[in-house]
């Protein structure tokens, strides 16, 4: 009886640790739905309603009914993005921790292996501006060519669509949407990050023996952050912003990826990237937007195709 008690106030803890989390999940700047991204994508989403909504004045009540729409976000589709997204959050700890292990494990393995063949005598780089440059630019194509290789593989396997296909399953967009995953999907795309951004922290450790620290928290991070700041927010959501017919050719505008979110077949297979669009332009997934596209999008699966993922059972089964 007692080791029952213990137990159950032991699990009342965690679901209470759990749903504290949820709740923080907000104040977090590693979220993507961290407040400070959600407030700049609202000054995007400004832009965006001056541009298509209205040129010449601007009503609080207007733009909130803009931004915010109640048939996108009390819609059947969204409610799953709700589910989804809670009850993954007490999955998640267990399965990131794994990935994150295995990340920084294999980059460990593969510095000292890089030290003990090569580095005898090799001090590292000296630091300043150049090397601080170089390093961010790198690390930061790396990753995210680690991460365009990931989405692209969901799509082109067969035996990944499937998980990959609970994500692409949504009728409407909103910030939420970006965690409706199946929490099979998490544990698969570190599987296939962990081996290829560990060797690429290996090298790092190698190249700049033990100094790389302050240059993450100078340049890395610095890349992350004005992606996150630059509207991400509206990437799953039904306000499209792209950054023009030059910025396009470069950089994944959230109006690139509301295009991959299309129904429309010839859709479906394009825009993998994240930060960087050079990746899909090298291997001809870019489709650019356009008003054609814009004036005809819609999200789901396919055209007039019923909901595979209508409840969040189906969605996980």
């Amino acid at each position: 009886m007692t080791e029952l008690l213990v137990y159950g106030v032991e699990f009342f803890d965690w679901f209470v640790g759990r749903l504290h989390a949820i709740v923080n999940f907000f104040f977090y700047s590693g979220s993507r739905v961290y407040w400070l991204f959600l407030i700049t994508s609202l000054l995007f989403a400004a832009l965006s309603y001056r541009r298509y909504i209205s040129n010449s004045t601007f009503e609080l009540r207007a733009f909130i009914r803009f931004v915010v729409p109640k048939h996108i976000y009390f819609h059947p589709s969204a409610i799953v993005d709700y589910k989804l997204f809670i009850v993954n959050r007490f999955v998640r700890p267990v399965t990131a921790l794994t990935a994150f292990m295995s990340t920084a494990a294999i980059g460990i393995y593969m510095g000292e292996w890089l030290s003990s063949s090569f580095g005898s005598n090799w001090q590292g780089f000296e630091i300043n501006v150049w090397t601080i440059l170089c390093f961010t630019l790198l690390y930061a194509l790396a990753s995210d060519f680690v991460t365009f290789l990931n989405h692209a593989l969901h799509h082109k396997l067969s035996l990944l669509w499937p998980i990959h296909s609970v994500h692409h399953s949504a009728e409407v967009m909103m910030p939420l949407t970006v965690y409706r995953k199946h929490p099979i999907y998490g544990v698969i795309k570190f599987l296939i990050r962990a081996p290829l951004l560990g060797a690429v922290q290996g090298l790092t450790i190698f190249l700049f023996m033990g100094k790389v620290d302050p240059l993450t928290i100078i340049g890395v991070n610095m890349f992350h952050a004005v992606f996150l700041l630059a509207g991400s927010c509206l990437r799953h959501s039904h306000i499209w912003f792209s950054f023009g017919p030059i910025l396009n050719y470069f950089l994944i505008s959230p109006a690139h990826h509301q295009i991959h979110h299309s129904a429309r077949i010839e859709h479906r297979d394009c825009n993998f990237g994240e930060v960087f669009a050079i990746w899909d332009y090298m291997f001809g997934t870019l489709i650019l937007p356009s008003e054609d596209i814009r004036k005809n999008l819609v999200f789901g699966m396919a055209l007039n195709a019923p909901q595979r993922h209508p409840t969040l059972t189906r969605a996980y089964l």
